[in-house]
């Protein structure tokens, strides 16, 4: 029986039985990735899918069009295994690759996401990401790699060689509205550029929720407001409410230089 048959009797049961399912796909069965995802939609209970070890998974077009996502948008609870893999986007078709909505649940696990171009990750739920690797995507149309509305928990994770070019408002790496937590991760060799010097341009971060930030490092970064203009540009930038605090935050080498510091909102809290 082929993997694709294998998904679809499995969503045959999980229909009936609303219980929990494990899928396993086979190296660069893209079809076979998104069926499950489908089929794990179906289900009551939280779901695994387990990718080859160290396999590719290639996305052409979206498999959610209305959406602009490369895999289908999350909406129950499911844990994608990694195991070294990597979902990339090899395309002329603008998306991006991940989406969670509200009141959606994702983890994510030892997993590369590359080469996205409307931003990478856009979550609305619960995310959590576990030694992933978010590398090689730009924003095209939009002003972030990582946009989170939601609740985005990163472990040993890494956002790097990403970029959001020509920003027509305040863009980052990472643009935060709700609750962010990062510890032991980095966030290096990340470019972020405006269209006019009134945009503010975050390099790394843009914190407009609730950000900690423990045991990370930003570095070799790059911002500019507009191709002459640094005035508005930071490693990472902390507006309106916005609540950001760390602990061990290494940043370095970031330009421009005085983007080497951590925005103060409480000065015995941030290190």
């Amino acid at each position: 029986m082929t993997l694709r048959l294998l998904c679809l009797a499995a969503l045959a049961v999980a229909s009936a039985s609303a219980s929990a399912a494990t899928f396993v796909i086979r190296d660069h069965d893209t079809a076979g990735l998104i069926a499950a995802i489908r089929a794990a939609e179906t289900t009551r209970e939280p779901d695994r899918i387990e990718l080859a070890p160290a396999g590719l998974y290639i996305l052409r077009e979206p498999s959610d069009s209305r959406q602009s996502l490369g895999l289908p948008l999350i909406r129950s609870a499911i844990t994608i295994v990694g195991n070294g893999a990597e979902i990339r986007r090899y395309s002329d078709a603008e998306f991006a690759l991940v989406g969670v909505a509200h009141g959606g649940k994702l983890a994510l696990e030892n997993l590369g996401i590359a080469e996205a171009s409307r931003g990478a990750i856009i979550n609305r739920g619960v995310l959590h990401l576990d030694r992933v690797r978010v590398t090689d995507s730009f924003a095209d149309g939009a002003n972030a790699i990582i946009v989170n509305y939601g609740t985005l928990r990163g472990w040993d994770s890494e956002i790097s060689h990403n970029s959001v070019l020509a920003a027509k408002r305040d863009a980052g790496i990472v643009l935060n509205f709700g609750r962010l937590e990062l510890a032991r991760s980095r966030l290096t060799g990340n470019t972020v550029t405006g269209r006019r010097s009134s945009v503010l341009t975050a390099s790394a971060l843009l914190n407009l929720g609730d950000t900690e930030l423990r045991d990370v490092t930003i570095a070799g970064n790059s911002a500019l407001a507009e191709p002459d203009d640094t005035s508005s540009a930071h490693a990472v930038v902390n507006l309106g409410n916005g609540s950001l605090q760390g602990e061990r935050v290494t940043l370095v080498d970031n330009w421009p230089e005085e983007a080497n510091v951590l925005p103060v909102n409480d000065p015995d809290v941030i290190n």
